[in-house]
Parts: C-alpha cells; structure tokens; sequence
C-alpha cells in the first residue's frame, strides 16, 4: 500500500474532517430577558433606556438612533469589561 494511502485511510489528509462542527452559533443578544440586556438595564440603565424609546420611536431602525447607540456603545463597553474581570459567581447565567 502506497504510503499516501496509508495517511489517507488514517485521517492524516486535508481531507474535511467529519469531527468539525462548522455550524454557527448565534446567542441572543438583544432578546428581552438575554445576559446581555441584563448587564445593559444593571450597569447602564439610563444609556439603555435612551436607546431603547429612540428604537421604539423610530420602528427599531438603528441608523436612527445612532446618536444613542453611540453612548451606549461607550456605557456598555465600560460595564462588559467590569463584568468580564468580576468573579465568576457574580455573573451567573
């Protein structure tokens, strides 16, 4: 047996492994009741409740709201990293 298909037959090819999983996963991010929404209405609630009646108001078009969104982009991002260095048995989800 040539020894390109002794590689082959064990898996040792850029052959497409059946062992990946190539599917992408999509978290809620903006549902209401999502982790993210949680930290947003804790840390920045007057941020968030600015940019959410701005959407409300304008049929949910962020290019609308873009004023608002750009100061909670600054507020959350600010909150996500005091969350990220937090102990673990702070932010339980």
């Amino acid at each position: 047996m040539p020894m390109e298909n002794m590689v082959s037959n064990f898996g040792g090819t850029s052959k497409k492994s059946t062992l990946t999983d190539e599917r992408v996963i999509i978290f809620a991010r903006e549902d209401e009741g999502s982790p993210r929404q949680d930290i947003l209405i804790k840390m920045c609630p007057i941020d968030f409740a600015s940019f959410k009646k701005c959407m409300h108001a304008n049929g949910n078009d962020e290019n609308r709201c873009l004023e608002s969104k750009n100061i909670l982009d600054k507020s959350s991002a600010l909150a996500f990293k005091k969350v990220n260095a937090a102990p673990s048995d702070q932010w339980v989800y």
